[in-house]
């Protein structure tokens, strides 16, 4: 059975988009969704979209991690899912929709840039050392633990990052890991560690404003702040009370086609 898709990315973040009405009724839809994430024999990406309508906004929108996990709130790929509605002609520049950490505004600022409103994070903890790395568990929609560190190399990002992803502190739901170094510019450079990913992405603005919002309530940092990470740059805004917090970043659709789950993966 051949599935119809929309290919895209926002920093390199990269996700498949499929409508409601378009996929498979079947209880196995968590392996579908792997299936379909696969780099070398499916389509490939961190993540998949299901799109559906929403009587009160302009859609509904449901994210799943590449392992066909449910999250409730991706941030990089609402971008990429509100410039594909934008420009296939489904809704205006300035957009409403639903995901499973409440209603979200965005508005097309260009053919390639996006901003869209930030829920204010929370703390969810005090200081937590989970393997002896001081930070805080902060929700900004999704589950992040932010700690500082000097060393944000790979191989050290996946290591340290999949230990606690994985410490009891955080079970049975487990948590997305950054690791953030304020730079003397002003920029705060970032690595996400993504559970359901199991693995560095080259970007999460989720974890990125869950960062921000810390440095913001112990540093007294204040807005625009622009955070970096591999993939590239975004800019965040806020006033003091969080009210009214956006994010803007680069999405950009890649490609679309039908690919058939059902065959083989050997074939």
């Amino acid at each position: 059975m051949k599935i119809p898709f929309i290919k895209c990315h926002a920093n390199g973040n990269d996700f498949i988009l499929i409508f409601a009405e378009n996929f498979p009724e079947s209880d196995n839809r968590e392996s579908i969704i792997k299936r379909l994430c696969l780099r070398h024999t499916g389509i490939g990406a961190d993540g998949l979209f299901i799109i559906s309508p929403s009587k009160k906004n302009d859609f509904l929108l449901d994210y799943y991690n590449s392992d066909g996990s449910w999250e409730t709130f991706c941030a990089n790929g609402s971008r990429c899912v509100s410039l594909f509605m934008y420009q296939s002609g489904k809704v205006g520049r300035k957009i409403k929709f639903e995901t499973g950490a409440g209603v979200h505004w965005s508005e097309i600022n260009s053919d390639t840039m996006v901003v869209m409103s930030m829920r204010k994070p929370e703390y969810k903890s005090q200081t937590l050392s989970p393997e002896g790395f001081a930070g805080f568990f902060v929700d900004s929609g999704a589950r992040h633990f932010v700690c500082e560190s000097d060393n944000l190399e790979r191989e050290f990002v996946v290591n340290r990052g999949r230990q606690i992803r994985l410490h009891q502190l955080f079970q049975p739901k487990g948590i997305n890991v950054n690791f953030y170094k304020l730079e003397d510019d002003g920029i705060v450079d970032i690595r996400t560690y993504e559970k359901g990913v199991e693995q560095l992405v080259l970007s999460c603005s989720s974890g990125s404003i869950a960062v921000v919002f810390h440095l913001v309530q112990s540093l007294g940092l204040s807005s625009p702040i622009t955070t970096t990470s591999p993939g590239g740059k975004l800019q965040f805004t806020f006033d003091k009370k969080w009210a009214d917090a956006s994010c803007e970043g680069p999405a950009e659709i890649t490609f679309s086609g039908e690919f058939d789950y059902t065959a083989p993966i050997n074939a």
